[in-house]
C-alpha cells in the first residue's frame, strides 16, 4: 500500500508548501494518490509548521534587504550633507559667509533635503524608518501566527482529523489573496 513514490511525495509537499494548492483532495487529484495518503504525508512530514518556517524566512529575508536598501540611502545622504557641511567649513575659514554664499548653502541645502525626502517616498521609506513592505509583512506574520495558533488549538480539541483538516481548509481558503488586500 505505500508504493507511492518519492517523487510524488515531493510533488505533493511543494504544492502545498508554495500555496499552489492546500487542499489535500486536490493535491491527491494532481498527483494521483488518495486524498488520505497526502493527508498522513502531510501530517507525518507537518507541512504546516515546514510553511509557517518558510514564510518566516521570506520575511527575514525581505527584512534584511530593506534594511540593507536603506543603510545604503542614509550612506549616500550622510556623504552628501558631508559635501554640504565641507563646503560651509571651508568658507568659514576663508573669512566668513557672505550673502551670496548664504542664499548658495540655502539653495544647495534646500535641494539636498527635497532630493533625499524624494529618494526615502520612491522607496516607501517613512519618518519611523519602517516601509510598507515591513509593515506589510509584520501584519502578515502576525495574521500566520494568529492562524497557526487557531489551528493548533483545533488540534488539541477536535479529535477527528477529517474535520480538523476540514476547519483548517476553511480558514486557509477564507484568508484574502495579496491581491484583494492592495485593493
Amino acid at each position: 500500500m505505500r508504493r507511492h513514490s518519492k517523487k510524488r511525495r515531493e510533488q505533493a509537499r511543494e504544492l502545498y508548501l508554495t500555496g499552489e494548492t492546500t487542499s489535500m483532495s486536490e493535491i491527491a487529484r494532481r498527483i494521483q494518490v488518495k486524498p488520505h495518503t497526502v493527508g498522513r504525508w502531510k501530517h507525518d512530514e507537518d507541512w504546516d509548521a515546514l510553511r509557517l518556517k518558510i514564510d518566516r524566512r521570506a520575511a527575514e529575508q525581505m527584512a534584511e534587504r530593506i534594511a540593507t536598501e536603506r543603510v545604503s540611502l542614509n550612506s549616500q545622504h550622510f556623504k552628501l550633507w558631508g559635501v554640504v557641511v565641507a563646503r560651509l567649513f571651508d568658507t568659514l575659514q576663508k573669512g566668513g559667509l557672505t550673502g551670496d554664499e548664504v542664499r548658495s548653502l540655502e539653495k544647495v541645502s534646500g535641494i539636498l533635503d527635497r532630493a533625499q525626502k524624494g529618494q526615502r517616498l520612491a522607496r516607501g521609506l517613512s519618518l519611523d524608518g519602517k516601509t510598507e513592505e515591513q509593515l506589510r509583512a509584520e501584519f502578515e506574520a502576525e495574521g500566520r501566527a494568529l492562524i497557526d495558533f487557531f489551528i493548533d488549538v483545533v488540534k488539541e480539541e477536535v479529535e477527528d482529523e477529517a474535520i480538523r483538516d476540514r476547519i483548517a481548509r476553511a480558514v486557509i481558503e477564507r484568508m484574502p489573496a495579496e491581491d484583494e488586500e492592495a485593493s
